[in-house]
Order: C-alpha cells, then structure tokens, then sequence
C-alpha cells in the first residue's frame, strides 16, 4: 500500500526548499499541483503538471515528473487499474522513466520505486486473473511480460526463473487439462505444449510438466485411434498406427522421466502401464500392472 500522504510531505518539502533559492514561478505551480493533489483536486493538477513540465525552467526536474506519475497514479488506480491496456498507466511509466533519467535523489528513488512495485504487481495479479478466471492466454502472457519489463525498472539484474516457472507452469496445467476433458481442443493443446515445455527449458526435471506433457501425448495417441474410421484400408490404418506409435513413445519420453526421479509416483506409474499396453510391450506392461498392484493403482 503506498502512503501518498508521507510521499507528498516528502514532495511538498523539497519543493518548499527550492522556491526558497530560486523564487521561481514555475516551481511555484509544481508546488501549487501538489496541492490540488492532496485536495483531490485532480483535473486542476493534472493540467498545472502539464504546463511545468513543459516549460524550460522545470522540465529537467526529477520533482516534476515524480509528481507527474503520482497525479496520473490517482486518476488510474480509481479508473483503469484493472485493464491491461491503459495509456494513464503508460503515463505513469514513462514519467518515472524520465524522473530516473534526470538522476533523482534517494527520496525521490524511493518514491518512484514505490509507484513501480505497485504497477508491477498490479501487472502480476492481472496476468493470473486472466489466466485462471479469464482463461485468455494470449492477454495473459502480455500481462506477465509487462510485469517483467516493469520490475526490471526497479532492478535491471532481476532473475525471473522461480517466476517463469510458475506462471507457465500454471498455465500448461490448466490447458493441458482443459485438453484432456476434450481432446479436440487443438488451441488448448497447443498452448499446453508451448508453456509447459518453456518450464522444461527452465526446469528439466519438473515433475508436473513432464507429467501433464507426458499424458497429453498418450490421450492425443488415443484420440487418434478413436478416431480411425470403420473400413478404412490397410495404407490408412498403417498409417496411423505408426503415428500413435509415435505419440507413444514422446509420452513414454516424458512420463519415465518422472518415474525415474520418483517411482512411486502414481500418475507416473499408471501412465507408464497405459502407454505400455499401447505399446504392445507385454512385459513392460506386466511390469507396471504389478508395481500399479502394489501402490493400490486401481486399472480399468
């Protein structure tokens, strides 16, 4: 929660410090808009802001464009918080971006990286409400991105993997889900694919993301059967068969990883069982209808 009253104090006393040596008419209208900022008067700050930090006397000033983000962070957080598209909260970056660039004191850092820290868990929280309520990837991702993009301002060294993984993590769960309830949802599968390998990338050895890869393969392999019409000549059915065949073995690729990390792992080891029997590796598959007895794995 950012406390604009101890911000404004902060603001108010370096404005009033600089009036003093420079007695200068324009510091005296950034002063007077951080009044009307504290009044709530916004629309008579927002139009004096604009006119300071114009002008020649004032448009270097780090204070200026401080409090330029902070009046156009009044306007957004009661209008456009919650869209991912918002040119006030563009203003907003771009006047910290300028405040940075013109070398501002500690105060002024610290007031900027507040302003930051908030649009960028904003960017955060609406990328998970689009993801998870929303179920819009596209717009989720772009959000994600520019929670990114607006912590490096904070931090231009920070290191994003714990939080690639779980957003993308979460996503590939979600949508490899949704295509596991109907497999003739290309674009879930297909999303599925993108992120959870994306963890991969990162994480190798990720138990979820080679799972769920693992287990969309083996039900794209039986979507595939399925769907092999009745009659269908010998060229056809070769021809399929060789594909989920295929779809077979890149399950078998990602499911034996887990169980070779974990072999008690129960979806691991029924999958494997599955994959196996589809297979036609009898042995293996006896191998597993075994170890499934063991871990109390009910077969169908």
């Amino acid at each position: 929660m950012i406390n604009l009253r101890n911000i404004f104090k902060s603001l108010a006393l370096s404005l009033v410090m600089l009036c003093f040596v420079t007695g200068n008419a324009q510091i005296d209208s950034l002063n007077k808009a951080q009044q009307l900022l504290q009044t709530k008067n916004i629309e008579q700050a927002k139009s004096l802001i604009e006119s300071v930090i114009l002008h020649s006397d004032t448009k270097g000033d780090f204070i200026a464009w401080t409090t330029r983000a902070y009046i156009y962070f009044d306007i957004y957080k009661r209008t456009d918080k919650l869209k991912l598209n918002s040119p006030l909260r563009d203003t907003i970056i771009s006047s910290i971006k300028t405040s940075i660039s013109l070398n501002p004191d500690e105060t002024f850092k610290s007031n900027n990286t507040k302003l930051l820290t908030n649009l960028s868990a904003g960017y955060f929280n609406m990328a998970k409400v689009l993801l998870m309520d929303s179920l819009n990837y596209k717009r989720s991702v772009i959000a994600y991105n520019k929670y990114k993009e607006t912590s490096l301002l904070i931090d231009s060294k920070t290191i994003f993997k714990a939080k690639d993984i779980e957003f993308y993590l979460a996503a590939g769960s979600l949508y490899s889900d949704i295509f596991n309830k109907d497999n003739n949802n290309t674009e879930a599968q297909e999303t599925a694919k993108i992120t959870l390998l994306k963890v991969l990338d990162f994480q190798p050895d990720n138990i979820s993301a080679n799972v769920n890869l693992g287990i969309m393969y083996y039900n794209q392999a039986v979507n595939l059967g399925k769907s092999l019409d009745f009659g269908a000549d010998f060229s056809q059915i070769d021809l399929v068969q060789d594909n989920i065949i295929k779809l077979a073995k890149q399950s078998e690729y990602f499911v034996a990883r887990v169980y070779n990390l974990d072999n008690k792992n129960l979806k691991a080891v029924e999958a494997l069982h599955s994959i196996y029997k589809m297979l036609n590796e009898k042995t293996k598959e006896d191998e597993f209808k075994v170890k499934c007895k063991e871990l109390n794995i009910k077969l169908d």
